[in-house]
């Protein structure tokens, strides 16, 4: 018999008189009953299981959970209640490890509805495996489960709507671009006289430029769903800003903003996916734009700052308040009556995916400022040179014969 206090009482109950053993028993009774209405009032059901996984005694919800019916007695077996899947890995386990006492697995039941279970099997006899004794608890996890997959359906709608709006709004651009382009080429085509045939042939190979960027921007979106890596390579950042400024030019002598340039020279490449980093510049640079209604200078300088580029964007607008500036990436937000609240998104992601970062600052009536950090193709690694360490002076005997040596082949 275990070392228990029943088994000691049981090993004295020779020992003992009829008046002491009483209130042994009277005690272990009201134990007996105080712990079974615990048990009972259990949302979890617990079973513990003896040899051949028979129900040495059970609480009303592993009843209810298990789908045992009422006429259902402690010592009958519960291994048709789950799955052989179920059964088998507990044998594996512990088969495979002797020494780990506990396992949990989700099982799924059907009866007596279907419904998934988290069951938790512990080894009572710690110490002796061979006697089968396990404690198995089993909770309802279904509406969990339920969540989760609800949560999960969620999120892959608002990932799509996102990605949707997205390409809207990238779409927007090209869009309004063409349709300044268009109704150049209408105005020029109207006057009266020739026609200047090279500003149309410029108007119409920008017009086919931003169809090209159109079907870039279809052709994302139609990888979104198996999102790809950024195709990097060496750019030259000072060229694709001069090309995004050559396609928003018409829009900049339309609102009166003027383009101060401060292009660093002798600059590294980047190393970016071109089309990806135009849509990045594209945005800052239209953003600035748009802020500035009264016209103005819009401020572009590049510059090597340590291994990287910076790219900085200065517009002349009306600055942000700062208890708005922390939300500017956030997903729809806008501070633009027509705005979608993606473009600014947009350019963060695209940002940190090529390894880069991105700072912006704002001074009401002043203007904002948007910086970003880009890694360069070329970096070298520099290898620290190891300088010979100087040769140790010859002791003074030993220079005098070298001395003297030399004196000898002179002569």
């Amino acid at each position: 018999m275990k070392a228990t206090f029943f088994g000691k009482v049981l090993d004295r109950m020779d020992r003992l008189d009829p008046q002491s053993v009483a209130p042994i028993l009277a005690r272990l009774v009201r134990e007996k009953g105080f712990l079974e209405t615990v048990f009972n009032a259990l949302e979890e059901g617990v079973v513990v299981l003896g040899p051949e996984r028979r129900a040495l005694w059970l609480n009303r919800a592993a009843r209810e959970l298990l789908g045992l019916e009422e006429r259902f007695a402690p010592g009958d077996s519960i291994e048709a209640c789950l799955p052989a899947e179920f059964w088998r890995a507990t044998d594996a386990d512990a088969e495979s490890d002797a020494q780990r006492h506990s396992l949990h697995r989700h099982v799924e039941v059907a009866w007596p509805r279907r419904r998934i279970l988290q069951v938790a099997v512990t080894r009572l006899a710690a110490n002796d495996p061979e006697e089968g004794e396990m404690l198995l608890i089993a909770r309802d996890v279904t509406e969990d489960h339920r969540r989760a997959a609800r949560t999960v359906e969620q999120e892959r709608l608002g990932a799509i709507t996102t990605l949707a709006a997205g390409v809207a709004h990238e779409i927007g651009n090209p869009l309004n671009s063409l349709n300044i382009h268009l109704q150049l080429i209408e105005r020029e085509t109207r006057q009266p006289g020739p026609c200047d045939r090279e500003k149309i042939g410029r108007l119409v190979r920008t017009c086919a430029d931003e169809v090209h960027r159109l079907d870039q921007i279809l052709h994302q979106f139609l990888r979104a769903v198996r999102p790809t890596c950024p195709a990097l390579e060496p750019c030259p950042a000072n060229d694709l800003l001069k090309e995004v400024l050559h396609v928003l030019q018409p829009e900049l002598d339309q609102k009166g903003v003027l383009v101060e340039r401060e292009f660093g020279r002798d600059l590294p490449r980047l190393l970016a996916d071109r089309g990806q980093m135009k849509q990045v510049f594209f945005n800052l640079i239209r953003n600035g734009l748009q802020a500035m209604t009264d016209g103005g200078i819009l401020r572009i300088r590049t510059e090597l700052v340590g291994d990287r580029i910076a790219v900085t964007v200065r517009d002349a607008g009306d600055g942000i308040p700062p208890e708005l500036l922390q939300r500017l990436f956030e997903p729809y937000f806008t501070t633009k009556e027509e705005g979608s609240g993606l473009g600014l998104l947009i350019v963060q992601r695209v940002v940190r995916e090529h390894g880069g970062l991105i700072e912006v600052s704002s001074e009401p009536g002043r203007g904002t400022t948007f910086r970003i950090l880009l890694p360069i193709a070329d970096k070298r690694i520099r290898l620290l040179t190891v300088e010979a360490p100087p040769a140790p002076a010859p002791e003074p005997g030993r220079r005098q014969a070298q001395v003297e040596k030399k004196r000898r082949r002179r002569s």
